[in-house]
């Protein structure tokens, strides 16, 4: 089993944005496997599919991005998942370089407030997958370059490795080995 969660904002004024990027990717690996989605459960939009024999859960928390943390603790419990091995979280960032993504075990520290939400509730060990958003602007204000369009395209190309890297997670790759591969692209 594979619970595998993209963040972002649910209305429609929010698609194609870089806080969104989480969203973007899940949809097209949930795509990508056959899978649709149209329930809607633990304040989430869910799809599922089955991939080398193992289930796969998608979900869109459509709590806002602040508060992914209650859709998440809601997912978590109705599947059983294992936060440590089977939660993977994918959201944005714009502190690491353009075009790039990067995995991670466990997260102590971090401005992002969806994954700060999440922390609140299972704790800090959870598999997440941040996908770079390109530089803030020194000028801009973080809440307005995160809700702003996509309009870089090292960020295009950081949304397709992670649709790649998240395929592989589903496939059952393990984490080192996706590690290796993604990282120093």
């Amino acid at each position: 089993m594979r619970l595998i969660v993209g963040l972002g904002n649910p209305e429609a004024q929010y698609d194609n944005t870089n806080h969104n990027i989480g969203f973007d990717v899940v949809t097209r690996v949930a795509e990508e496997l056959g899978a649709k989605f149209k329930t809607k459960e633990c304040l989430s939009l869910v799809a599922q599919a089955f991939c080398e024999g193992e289930k796969i859960v998608f979900a869109k928390p459509q709590t806002y991005m602040n508060n992914s943390g209650e859709a998440v603790k809601q997912l978590v419990k109705k599947y059983g998942a294992d936060p440590k091995t089977e939660l993977l979280i994918i959201s944005d960032d714009f502190d690491i370089p353009e075009g790039t993504i990067k995995f991670r075990e466990s997260t102590s520290h971090t401005t992002h407030n969806g994954i700060k939400s999440i922390i609140s509730v299972v704790g800090k060990d959870f598999l997440k997958l941040k996908v770079s958003i390109g530089k803030k602007p020194e000028f801009m204000p973080t809440p307005d370059f995160v809700l702003s369009k996509i309009r870089n395209e090292k960020t295009y190309e950081a949304r397709d490795k992670a649709v790649s890297a998240v395929l592989g997670f589903a496939k059952g790759e393990p984490l080192n080995v996706l590690m290796q591969k993604y990282h120093n692209l």
